[in-house]
């Protein structure tokens, strides 16, 4: 079973969305704010969730950021950032692009023991940040 967390910056509507989708072959979707305190700092939601969590993000710029890049790879999270083509999407165009993905989204946390990846807005593959 994997888990997914959308960050802050996600609508926590794509969240509940995601999970009617996902529920059925037992994963879970969750808004951040459903599982943590709304000031809960990156690094310390990322130390707590550990192997098997996936991260959707708008943030593209904390993916560059050392200390959050550093506690991601080292709780075996795998975090994927929407490309800076999709942030310019509507929302649903958003949530359509991670439906799309989702099963090489589950590929990709299962082939990797962490890492961070951008998710491009077309069918195009995953590129590693």
């Amino acid at each position: 079973m994997t888990k997914v967390l959308f960050d802050h910056n996600m609508p926590p509507s794509i969240a509940r969305a995601l999970n009617e989708l996902i529920k059925l072959d037992g994963h879970e979707a969750f808004a951040l704010r459903e599982k943590f305190p709304t000031n809960i700092s990156d690094i310390d939601y990322f130390n707590q969730l550990g192997i098997g969590w996936i991260v959707i993000s708008k943030d593209l710029q904390n993916s560059r950021k050392k200390a959050e890049r550093a506690a991601i790879l080292r709780n075996k999270v795998v975090a994927f950032y929407l490309s800076p083509a999709l942030l310019k999407k509507k929302i649903n165009e958003q949530a359509a692009a991670i439906i799309w993905h989702w099963d090489k989204i589950l590929v990709q946390r299962n082939a990797v023991e962490n890492g961070l990846f951008q998710l491009p807005e077309n069918k195009s593959k995953f590129r590693s940040l």
